[in-house]
């Protein structure tokens, strides 16, 4: 008896080139069996994008680092409920620090998942990650590592996705002074989440830009000391061949 579950988590950590091949093998398996409901299941199962089969790799090689992200996540999920509803929002900042730290592992080991990624597929990565990291239904999606395609970000990245703090039974608007002050405290409180969460991704892309100008340089470095290596050859070839030159012209002359 064929186990499903187990067969698609071999699909999905199969090679993104022999995803089609495997799938179709897993759901002839199921056909012969004589499971033509799961068969037809298998069969329709899109062929994930190479972010997306990355972000499924990452989800078994970088479990640790996976599950540190998620673990971020959730400690900022339960910050913002606390901040929106007045309480203390102790470990924002940590949690906050700890999901930038995993966002970065696990960036780097996307880059080893996809030796030849670009730019743009990484951030598309990274993209997933946040936006799968921001709710529980997407965290769930994260660990099991069977996406097709990328996560879409919601609102403020890692702080969207909670609904709003639903107002106690009996209680009525505040007005007058007090009010207003509350409302301008809310409209602050809102403000300085979205402008935390807009500091970690510009803080994430200064990371890359200064990872890629460093990778840069190191190709740069190494393209001079080709071309100076390069240059003292030919020199020394010169040298040789107006050694002979001179040879020659003597014989010529003496002869």
């Amino acid at each position: 008896m064929i186990d499903e579950e187990s067969e698609l988590d071999d699909l999905y950590a199969a090679p993104l080139d022999q995803f089609v091949k495997v799938r179709n093998e897993i759901a002839g398996r199921l056909k012969t069996e004589g499971d033509e409901a799961a068969a037809a299941r298998v069969g329709a199962l899109k062929k994930p994008s190479v972010s997306a089969w990355a972000v499924n790799q990452l989800a078994r090689t970088g479990s640790i680092d996976l599950q540190r992200l998620i673990k971020a996540g959730e400690a900022l999920e339960q910050a913002q409920s606390r901040a929106m509803s007045g309480e203390d929002s102790t470990g924002f900042e940590e949690a906050r620090r700890d999901e930038a730290a995993a966002i970065a592992l696990l960036r780097t080991a996307a880059k080893k998942v996809l030796a030849s990624a670009s730019p743009a597929v990484l951030d598309r990565i990274v993209s997933t990650l946040r936006a799968g990291v921001a709710t529980p239904e997407g965290r769930g999606l994260l660990k099991q590592g069977r996406l097709t395609e990328d996560l879409e970000p919601m609102g403020f990245g890692s702080f969207a996705g909670l609904p709003a703090q639903a107002a106690p039974k009996g209680s009525t608007p505040r007005k007058g002074a007090a009010g207003k002050q509350q409302v301008k405290i809310e409209s602050l409180r809102k403000r300085l989440l979205k402008a935390d969460g807009d500091a970690k991704v510009r803080a994430i892309e200064a990371c890359d830009l200064e990872e890629e100008a460093s990778d840069a340089e190191a190709v740069a470095t190494k393209a001079r000391k080709a071309a100076e290596s390069a240059r003292k050859r030919a020199d020394a070839a010169a040298a040789d061949a107006g050694r002979i030159r001179d040879e020659l012209a003597e014989l010529e002359e003496n002869g």
